[in-house]
């Protein structure tokens, strides 16, 4: 037999589909009454299983509380705000230094 002959390959497994993972529900309402009792970010995110992995293992979570100071829609399926915990004057300066800083 000629060495450049094609060789059929041997019949295996068939590779099977990738394992899609599903998204779980974020549970906002859990995280504003966590949030109200004064828990600390890091409190909340091993309370509901939302820690991430890195530098950063919070980040996931802040960005899901920012969002939720903009407004959230509750179990009643009312839009809400989650309160800051600073005064309003504390807030807008660090808006100022951060935008400032980002320029």
């Amino acid at each position: 037999m000629d060495k450049r002959m094609n060789k059929s390959k041997p019949m295996g497994k068939k590779k099977s589909a990738p394992q899609v993972t599903k998204r779980r529900p974020f549970p906002y309402s859990k995280v504003a009454m966590m949030w109200n009792e004064g828990k600390t970010i890091a409190e909340i995110a091993k309370a509901i299983g939302r820690v991430g992995e890195g530098n950063d293992p919070y980040h996931a979570l802040r960005v899901v509380l920012t969002r939720m100071h903009r407004g959230y829609e509750n179990a009643e399926g009312k839009t809400v705000k989650l309160p800051h915990r600073i005064s309003r004057k504390t807030l807008r300066l660090a808006t100022k230094a951060g935008k400032k800083a980002s320029a």
